[in-house]
Formats: C-alpha cells, sequence, structure tokens
C-alpha cells in the first residue's frame, strides 16, 4: 500500500510571519535595527522612546529619509513591500557589505509583527509623508499627521509590538532589564559614532512627570571615542589610557586601551568596521593576551594607584583585574562576510590568520612598552595560550604605521609569520620611573621598572616581566647547590667544583635560622614487600623495642605494591567516616584513623568492588585543620543560603546586620545607574543580606553629572544592611566595596542572571534535606563565598593545636556530616589514604596492633 504525499507552498502571511519572527526577536532589536537604518542614512543625531508596558517605540533621525516613492513601496505589504532597499548590493558584491542594513527586511518584519508608522521627508521634499501599516497591511499612506517633520530625516514609530505572538511577550524581559538592554546597545553604537548625538528616553515615566525622570542617556556628540566613552562613563576607568592608531597594510586598528583594571568585561568592545561583534575568537585572543601579562596584578585601581603588594592576605582570584578597550578594526569588506546570521554581529574573516596575528602584534607591543609582558615570551607563545589575567596599557601612537606580513604563500610560512611579527614601541605619553641596577656578580646593567618591579637587561632589545636569561641562570644554580638530604648550614655539598657553594652563600645559610631544621623527621612506615614471617612480625610489634616497629610493619598487616597502590584509589563514602576507628593524633597536624569500607556503599552491578579487600581497614590520615575548616564553612553557608532559600520562597531572609550611620562606598556612575534603575539588581543584593538606602536620589544626579566629561564618574552609594555572618569582616579594608563591585559585574554578565522566584518555590519540599542549601550555591556571589571561606579558615584548628582522642573523635564525626568531607574551603584534600591494613595473616588471625608504639 502507498502512500503519496504532495508539496504544498506556504501562503504569504505563514512566509512573512516566518521570517519576520526570526528576524525580530526583542523589543531591543526593533529599536536596534532601526538605529542602524539611521546611521546609514548618515544622521547627525538619533532620538529614540521607549515605552514598554505599551510595547511601543520610535527612532527619530535628521538623516537623508525616504522619498514618497519609497513609503508606497514600503506599504504594498507582506509580500511586496519586503526586500526594498536603498543599500541594494548585486550578487557580485554581496560578499562587500559596508553598511549595517541590507536586506530590505527589517521595516516590513515591523509591519508584520507590529503596529508601524513611518514619517520622513528628504531634502528635496516640501513636506514629509506617512505610512501606517499593521500585520502587513496598509492602513494609511499620505502625508504626516502625527510625526511631521519641518527638516530632512525619518521618525519610524513602532506601536503594539508582538501583537501576533503572545508567547513572546510572556518571555520577554522586564521592563527595567528591557530599557537597560537598550541603553546598552545604544552606548556600543555611540563610541563608534562620536560624531552623532544620541537621547534615550523612556516614555512610561516621562508621561508621569514632565521633568526630566523619562531621561535614561545623553550622549551628545564628541571629538573622539574615548571622549564619548569618558562622557558616559566618567573619568574613572580611563584615567590613565593609550590611544591606538596603527595600520598594516590594508589592516587597521582603532580605538584605545586603559591602564585601570575593571571587576567584569562589560568594558571591552571590539568592532570590525564599525560594526559591534559577538563573543568570538578575536575577543579569546585579547583575552589570552592579556592573562599572559601581569595586568591582573600590576593594572591601576579606579583610584589611579597601582599596589604591588597586598596590606592583607587575599584570596588568588580576588580583586583579579580585567582589561578595558575600545577597539575598531578595520578589515577590507571584500575579506569578511557578515551575512551569517540577522542579527549581524557573526563574522567570517578570510586570512583569519593574518588578522589574528596583526592584532596580536598590536596587544603585544602595548604590553611590552608598559612592562606587562616579555618580548621574548610573547614572540614565543602565539594565539592560543591558556587564559590568565594580566595587564593593559596604553600610548598615542597615531603616527606610527608598522609593517604586518601580507597573506602568507603557505600555512608554514603563515605559522612563522603569526609568532614573530612585533609591532616597535611608538612615543609614550607619559615616562615610567625606572632605575638602573648593576648585578654584583656579573656586572651586568639592568633597568628595573619602579612601578611594576619588571626589570630587563640594558642591552636587551625587549623588557620582559621580572627575568631574564641571566637572572635565570644565576638564581637556577642554587637549588643544584643544594644537594637533595643535605643541610645547607652543615657545608658544601659533593659535585663539581663549579658547583660549590660560595662563600658568602655558606655564610648567609649558618646566619639565617629560617634556613635551620627546627623539626624532627616524621615516623613513617615504609611500604615494601615481606621481609619478617608473621612470629617474627608478631614478636618485634609487640617487643620492647620500638624502633623496630616502623621496619617491622611488613606485608602481612600494611600491604604494599600493587594491592596498596589499587586500595589507595579505593573510593571513600562519608558513611564510611562515620564508622571510623579513632587512633590519635599523629605529629600535631593529623588524625590516624582506620577505616572499615561499606561495601554496601560502593557495589558496581550488585557486587562489592574487587578491589576492596575484605577483611581489612585502610588506615588514613586526616588533615585536622581542613578537616576542621570544612566543617566551619558549611555551618556558615548552610546559614547564609538556607536564608537565599527562604528569601526566594517568601518565608524569611538572611541574618542581617543594620549599619548605623550608613556606611558609604564609591561606585563608578556606570555601576551606581545600574544599581539604581534596575530592580531585579537591588533584588538580587537583597537575597544575601545587602540592602541600601537612597538609591532613589541616585538617578536625578546621574543625569546632573553626565553632560561632564571631566567628573570622575563616581557616585556615593550608602550600604544599609549586611550579611551577619561575615558582617566583622566586610567592615575591614574595602571588603565591602569589592562585595557590591564584584556581585554587579556578575549580575551584568548574560550567564549569571540572577534566579526567579518562582523557580524556588517548587525546588523540593523535602524540609529535613540536610543538603538543600546547596541549591543556593550557584547564585553565591564569589566574593562572598571568599569571605566565608576565609572566615572558615582563620578559625579553624591549625597545625600544632594539640587535640585529645576525644577531640579528634568528634571533630570526624562532624566532618562526617558534612556535605563534602573530602576537602577543605578551598578545594584541597581533607584526608590521604595510607594503606590497607589485613586482619587475616595467612592460616592465622594476628593480634591487634599495638599502634602506641607508633608514636
Amino acid at each position: 500500500m502507498s502512500c503519496e504525499t504532495s508539496l504544498n507552498q506556504l501562503s504569504v502571511e505563514t512566509r512573512a510571519k516566518l521570517r519576520s519572527a526570526q528576524l525580530l526577536t526583542s523589543l531591543q532589536q526593533v529599536v536596534s535595527e532601526l538605529l542602524q537604518n539611521s546611521l546609514d542614512a548618515r544622521a547627525s543625531q538619533v532620538d529614540i522612546g521607549v515605552n514598554c508596558e505599551e510595547w511601543s517605540c520610535w527612532v527619530r533621525d535628521n538623516g537623508a529619509g525616504i522619498s514618497k516613492a519609497g513609503l508606497t513601496m514600503i506599504g504594498k505589504g507582506s509580500e511586496e513591500g519586503r526586500y526594498n532597499t536603498s543599500k541594494a548590493y548585486t550578487p557580485a558584491s554581496l560578499d562587500s557589505v559596508s553598511t549595517f542594513g541590507f536586506r530590505g527586511e527589517a521595516l516590513s518584519s515591523m509591519a508584520e509583527l507590529c503596529c508601524l508608522e513611518i514619517s520622513s521627508r528628504t531634502s528635496r521634499s516640501r513636506e514629509s509623508w506617512s505610512v501606517i501599516l499593521k500585520g502587513g497591511k496598509s492602513l494609511y499612506s499620505g502625508p504626516s499627521i502625527r510625526w511631521r517633520r519641518e527638516t530632512a530625516g525619518t521618525v519610524v514609530c513602532v506601536r503594539d509590538a508582538f501583537f501576533s505572538l503572545p508567547i513572546r511577550r510572556q518571555s520577554h524581559p522586564s521592563t527595567a532589564k528591557t530599557i537597560d538592554a537598550i541603553k546598552q546597545e545604544l552606548e556600543t553604537y555611540a563610541l563608534m559614532f562620536p560624531d552623532v548625538s544620541f537621547t534615550l528616553q523612556d516614555d512610561s515615566k516621562s508621561r508621569e512627570n514632565t521633568s526630566s525622570k523619562g531621561h535614561v542617556l545623553r550622549v551628545p556628540k564628541t571629538r573622539s571615542i574615548l571622549a564619548a566613552f569618558r562622557h558616559m562613563y566618567g573619568r574613572a576607568l580611563t584615567e590613565h589610557v593609550e590611544e591606538i592608531d596603527t595600520t598594516s597594510g590594508d589592516l587597521k586598528v582603532a580605538g584605545f586601551m586603559s591602564l585601570v583594571g575593571a571587576r567584569s568585561k562589560a568594558h571591552q568592545y571590539l568592532y570590525i568596521n564599525k560594526h559591534p561583534i559577538s563573543f568570538c575568537d578575536l575577543h579569546r585572543l585579547i583575552d589570552s593576551k592579556f592573562c599572559n601579562s601581569t595586568f591582573v596584578k600590576h593594572a591601576y585601581d579606579e583610584g589611579g594607584e597601582t599596589s604591588l603588594r597586598s596590606s592583607v592576605r587575599r584570596s588568588p582570584r580576588k580583586g583579579e583585574k580585567k582589561p578595558i578597550y575600545v577597539l575598531n578594526l578595520v578589515i577590507p569588506t571584500q575579506l569578511i562576510d557578515n551575512c551569517l546570521e540577522p542579527a549581524k554581529s557573526a563574522v567570517q574573516i578570510e586570512h583569519k590568520n593574518v588578522v589574528t596575528t596583526f592584532l596580536s602584534s598590536v596587544i603585544d607591543s602595548f604590553l611590552i612598552r608598559h612592562g606587562f609582558a616579555s618580548g621574548k615570551r610573547g614572540a614565543e607563545e602565539g594565539y592560543g595560550s591558556p587564559p590568565k589575567k594580566r595587564k593593559v596599557s596604553i600610548v598615542p601612537n597615531s603616527a606610527t604605521q608598522n609593517n604586518v606580513p601580507q597573506p602568507p604563500a603557505s600555512r608554514k610560512a603563515e605559522a612563522k609569520e603569526a609568532r614573530a611579527v612585533f609591532i616597535q614601541p611608538g612615543n609614550i605619553s607619559e615616562e615610567i620611573p625606572q632605575t638602573i641596577w648593576e648585578d654584583p656578580a656579573t656586572g651586568e646593567m639592568f633597568i628595573v621598572n619602579a612601578r611594576t618591579g619588571n626589570s630587563y637587561a640594558q642591552n636587551s632589545r625587549h623588557k620582559i616581566d621580572g627575568t631574564n636569561a641571566a637572572n635565570m641562570n644565576r638564581t637556577s644554580r642554587i637549588p643544584r647547590l643544594l644537594k637533595k638530604g643535605q643541610d645547607p648550614r652543615q657545608g658544601v655539598c659533593s659535585g663539581p667544583a663549579h658547583d660549590k657553594i660560595p662563600d658568602w652563600l655558606q655564610e648567609a645559610l649558618n646566619a639565617n635560622d629560617a634556613y635551620a631544621i627546627t623539626e624532627p623527621k616524621i615516623p613513617s612506615l615504609p611500604l615494601f614487600t615481606n621481609q619478617a614471617s608473621d612470629d617474627q612480625v608478631y614478636a618485634l610489634i609487640h617487643s620492647n623495642n620500638p624502633s623496630c616497629c616502623a621496619h617491622a610493619l611488613g606485608a602481612p598487616y600494611l600491604q604494599s605494591g600493587p594491592s596498596s597502590s589499587d586500595h589507595a584509589r579505593t573510593r571513600f563514602h562519608k558513611g564510611d567516616l562515620l564508622k571510623a576507628q579513632v587512633i590519635n593524633q599523629v605529629d600535631r597536624k593529623f588524625i590516624a584513623c582506620l577505616v572499615d569500607l561499606d561495601h554496601s556503599l560502593h557495589r558496581e552491578n550488585g557486587k562489592p568492588p574487587e578491589k576492596c579487600a575484605a577483611g581489612g581497614s585502610t588506615l588514613i590520615l586526616i588533615d585536622q585543620h581542613a578537616a576542621d575548616e570544612r566543617v566551619r564553612v558549611e555551618r556558615f553557608l548552610t546559614e547564609i543560603c538556607s536564608g537565599f532559600l527562604r528569601h526566594c520562597e517568601g518565608t524569611g531572609g538572611v541574618e542581617v546586620s543594620e549599619l548605623s550611620p550608613a556606611v558609604p562606598i564609591l561606585l563608578s556612575r556606570h555601576e551606581a545607574s545600574r544599581l539604581a534603575t534596575i530592580e531585579e539588581v537591588q533584588l538580587a543584593f537583597d537575597r544575601w543580606g545587602v540592602r541600601f538606602e537612597g538609591l532613589a536620589k541616585l538617578t536625578s544626579l546621574e543625569s546632573e553629572c553626565a553632560g561632564d566629561e571631566a567628573s570622575g564618574g563616581y557616585v556615593q552609594v550608602l550600604v544599609r544592611t549586611i550579611p551577619a555572618i561575615v558582617g566583622d569582616k566586610l567592615l575591614m579594608n574595602d571588603e565591602l566595596r569589592d562585595l557590591v563591585k564584584g556581585y554587579l559585574g556578575t549580575l551584568e554578565s548574560e550567564e549569571a542572571s540572577p534566579p526567579k522566584v518562582s523557580q524556588q518555590k517548587d525546588v523540593d519540599n523535602v524540609k529535613d534535606d540536610e543538603s538543600q542549601w546547596l541549591k543556593a550555591l550557584r547564585w553565591c556571589p564569589r566574593e562572598l563565598l571568599d569571605l566565608i571561606n576565609s572566615k572558615a579558615c582563620r578559625g579553624a584548628v591549625m597545625f600544632n593545636d594539640p587535640l585529645s582522642l576525644e577531640q579528634c573523635e568528634r571533630l570526624v564525626r562532624h566532618l562526617a556530616a558534612t556535605a563534602f568531607p573530602f576537602q577543605c574551603a578551598h578545594g584541597r584534600p581533607s584526608l590521604v589514604p595510607l594503606t590497607h591494613v589485613s586482619i587475616n595473616s595467612g592460616r592465622r588471625t594476628a593480634p591487634a596492633l599495638d599502634w602506641a608504639r607508633l608514636n
């Protein structure tokens, strides 16, 4: 039995809706398409209004305008009105697109999904003409009535957006998030077009109050990209910058990089031919270069200073500074393809290796000039190094023309050139203080950067960050001189004559007590094969000669070889710790225990693993500091995370400490604006017990100082409450400011949006679940988690703290009750298995071991 199917063409309405719904995904995308059209029309002023509650927006510009005939073509409906554009490209030149718009789909898509009104006038027209469309059908065409224009330009008004897609409306971001997203979109284009003035207003607030409450953003015409950045964000992040203008053949990069480090990547802008591009390999290349320099340590802070050494101990990840840059990469249009997706933010590049080599050389040169990277190391690394955190700098170099290799003839030559290109430094905008130092041993002269401490040989072509070949050759000999097992205070070790310790070094070692061996070696149990019979071992263990015990504890009791190593890989369960037999404290650092593995917890396919030897125990050592640290950190996290979950459920919250008076902290204008205007951001802080006061005043204050480019861009914010669990640590140094700034940066990233209350109410209704607090860890601010880890570490049992047997047993019980008993708060292991202790030995059972004799 055969079944024939026929192919039917989709209706015009269906085709139009499918295309439009893919092109326009949100109100932000609608505004973005209209903004790009205004820039293509060479407008010098663009005004935008948004009303998220009514699903409407409008964009007004003073560009070239649309003629009456053009408006008539757009008003023909779903099918005929599509693909009409003033920027049409021929098939041969479609791979050489130089404008934002080129498809002719944006306006027709808006007409399909919204009520669209266009009012425009050209410089040759005596009056403005208007067209109104909805659902792909023309409702009006004639002289403008509502948006009449007196000069050339266009007004596009969108109302009742996505009226035919109710599900899309429901999934749309909140009003505050939508306004903020449109603001960030506008700022992105304002940086690349400093000769255009922009305004953004919230119409819903403007109607409530005729004052400037509806104002969101005003960016006047400025003289440069840097001036536009400073106007929008103040000088806080760009007090020390370098303007970049470098050319090589057909490639060019222009913009600036800042010496000031930021808390997040929110101020990293990369463009290709003034088109903002989504995150791609070029961003990763820049990240890699900065991460492999010393930017994270030596970048300026917002106060304009850099600290080489912190006065307090900090987490390795704490305070990591990320680069701030705005770079426009100019590439011939025939070498790029941005027709991959409707937003035009994804770009494919021909001869990509040449582009990455050029951009890499610009970044390398920048870092080398300021002593943040080694010239030699930069030449050898190339693209694709593992990311770390590093440093940025600045130097005006607009007149410098540098040569970069053209597209290579072969892959081999291409790779070679990519690793060897460096741009020589131009005129440095500010003198970096330097010191000349002479090596007394070799007489070689070194130049030391007084700010970063990095040094390089005076006759070296490249600066390096702290070491060079001479330094490494000279210092690397010291470990070879100190042979293994040799006490440096006892004299010169044996070896070749040229490896003898110099007299001055020997005297220094003898005079410094820090090199003395102050502690006796910890007794150990050597794990070797059988060397004694059962009777010999029994006699030695129970003899009165303790010195023989360690040597005699051989194979029958402390198994070695493959079986021991296999057992060291045996999986432990925290239930095993509940049954552990605590022996005693060892060396006032560890707790020795015997653990009988519960095979029911380790079954595979219904059978216990073969490596778990029956009839025996495993001897383990527990790090007393790591164990107590784990117990403490989980107690603190349980308290604060449970409060977070209660807040999400509406049944309570985190226990807080009231600050009277409120504690002021300084934020950048951009950070303060997000905190004051976005309700979700305030709610995210509130969930963790951080609350502010006077945020309503920040909006008006921000608008007053926004027009002053010379302002520092700082705003004072008052913190009223903080979580009580770390209240004492938050009030030390700048910990509170670091927490607020760091969490703001996290919330601004796409992957760290705060949770919705609805997601938490239906999580799990099991109230007696001891690990329920773990559900909140994914949203815990990194800075807050670091403070909790630090508090747990500082108050935990330390090495050399004596513990009684009862205290050891209690600590092991508490450790077994934790969620992650096998690692400390910082991820290090809290216990290590030593060996398997066999109970059965040959044909008879050996008596219990006298572990006390191992003391």
